[in-house]
């Protein structure tokens, strides 16, 4: 797997582009947002908490008060971006928690009944991507009946190294796992449409508010920034060739794991069967051999 070179004179492609964030007040979704205003791009943040006052609403960057669990209040984000710019052409579904339960706790309630556990980490990280996918492609197929000059658009997750890793952290790491599978259940319908593209970012360790720095200090652990991460991001918005790849990125460098020579997906060949052969079932169809 190759380095990924990510130059400006790509990221500049998103000038005057519209760009829709959700978790987009702090760490890697504010640093993003930042980026595409400093290319030009206008930007919408959705999140809980408002971000640092420095991002006060501008001609070019609005925040909405939003809650990627509910749909009613995502609908409204996604409603306001288009009212405010006429249109989406690329939404970051970044919103994030971290881990709240390894589904083996015993919670009993007041008359001794076995409690559900919680499942905080899996409405936020998995349940919104879900309705984030859902609203984005709805809004950005009515862009393109409106605006004919632009008819393509591009979604970015925010999936992680723990999405093909083991790692204790039980919910989140189904979450992240499941982030990849959203990539790649839905590549090639979408490719098939051919008008918005899906792709996401996994982001080794990076400094952001989820993980004190100072935890990560004592485990000795290599940091980047949010605003590495970031750059990996807006270059899947801006590169059209780029269509359910997942770039990791890690002190700052960049690789394609997922699609790439000698990525996830080709470490896989050997356990199928060739695709060729499973006439009817149409392109990108393999069954796993048990």
């Amino acid at each position: 797997m190759a380095e990924i070179t990510v130059s400006d004179d790509i990221l500049a492609g998103i000038k005057d582009q519209v760009v829709l964030i959700t978790g987009g007040s702090a760490g890697i979704g504010r640093a993003t947002a930042q980026l595409c205003l400093d290319l030009g791009a206008k930007v919408v943040i959705g999140d809980l908490t408002p971000p640092n006052p420095e991002f006060k609403d501008t001609d070019a960057v609005h925040y909405v008060e939003s809650n990627v669990t509910s749909w009613e209040s995502l609908r409204n984000l996604f409603d306001q971006a288009d009212k405010l710019f006429g249109g989406i052409d690329h939404v970051f579904a970044n919103a994030g928690v971290g881990p709240t339960t390894d589904f083996l706790d015993i919670k009993l309630n007041e008359a001794g009944q076995l409690e559900p556990p919680n499942l905080r980490t899996i409405n936020v990280n998995l349940l919104g991507p879900l309705y984030t996918i859902n609203l984005a492609q709805a809004y950005m197929k009515q862009l393109a009946g409106r605006r004919p000059a632009k008819e393509t658009g591009s979604i970015v997750l925010t999936a992680s190294a723990s999405s093909f890793q083991s790692f204790s952290a039980v919910d989140y790491t189904v979450t992240k796992h499941g982030v990849l599978g959203m990539v790649r259940g839905l590549v090639y319908k979408l490719e098939t449409e051919g008008k918005i593209r899906l792709n996401a970012v996994a982001p080794s360790w990076t400094k952001t508010a989820m993980v004190p720095l100072e935890s990560l200090q004592a485990m000795g652990v290599p940091v980047q920034l949010p605003e590495d991460v970031a750059r990996s991001v807006v270059l899947l918005f801006a590169d059209e060739n780029r269509h359910g790849e997942v770039i990791y990125s890690a002190q700052g460098k960049f690789k394609e794991v997922n699609k790439s020579e000698g990525g996830l997906l080709a470490m896989t060949e050997g356990l199928l069967f060739n695709k060729d052969s499973l006439d009817g079932l149409g392109e990108g169809y393999s069954w796993v051999l048990f």
